[in-house]
């Protein structure tokens, strides 16, 4: 997966000696990727090419989530991200489960909404928005994705083991669907083509302090 990297998410600063880095390919799994990227100064990220959602064989859907994936955990790390966003034109994915990812430069398709939707997704984007939390035998999951705190605690080790199967995306032939089902009642997890992967980003750093949140 091709992107460009940079250190500085300024445009007006690209020209400047050690700003852009160019095009690189994306190796091993994009966590890990991210991750490093952060920790060498990167602070904005453009891929290449669109997520593509409207996608039905198995290549084309690993490829999608890959890059979902990617802007995920670009989001989750506070990396600015130039990234396009392809949807369903059947309605299978509505843009805002995906809202609390960092905006894309292209939605389409955009219609449908007394607001429009790539507009809205900017005004209404935060840190924060849907988030999750590690403890000692659970995952705590905060989203605001509908305007209002969502609290969720998952401790049951059938879902937790879900969970991590989907965190990086797992094919549908291979989880349990009828805890599938309820994660996707929540909007934690979306199916993208043959593939279901896990939404929430990992709170890395509260926004706010702990007394207002």
């Amino acid at each position: 997966m091709p992107v460009r990297l940079a250190h500085d998410h300024d445009r007006e600063v690209g020209d400047v000696p050690g700003i852009d880095l160019g095009v690189t390919e994306l190796q091993g799994p994009p966590g890990e990727a991210v991750a490093g990227w952060f920790d060498a100064g990167i602070r904005h990220v453009t891929l290449i090419d669109p997520v593509n959602l409207a996608v039905e064989d198995d290549t084309a859907s690993r490829d999608a989530v890959r890059r979902l994936v990617l802007v995920r955990e670009l989001t989750s790390h506070g990396i600015g991200v130039e990234w396009r966003l392809l949807l369903p034109v059947d309605g299978g994915a509505d843009w805002r489960v995906f809202c609390h990812l960092y905006p894309p430069a292209e939605l389409s398709p955009a219609a449908g909404d007394e607001m429009e939707p790539l507009d809205a997704w900017r005004r209404s984007y935060y840190i924060d928005k849907c988030t999750f939390r590690r403890g000692p035998g659970f995952v705590q999951v905060r989203d605001r994705r509908s305007s209002r705190l969502n609290l969720l605690t998952i401790d049951d080790p059938a879902y937790l083991a879900m969970l991590a199967q989907v965190m990086e995306a797992a094919p549908i032939a291979d989880i349990d669907l009828d805890i599938a089902r309820d994660f996707a009642a929540e909007g934690l997890v979306v199916q993208v083509g043959t593939m279901l992967v896990w939404l929430p980003y990992r709170l890395r750093r509260w926004p706010l302090p702990s007394m207002i949140i």
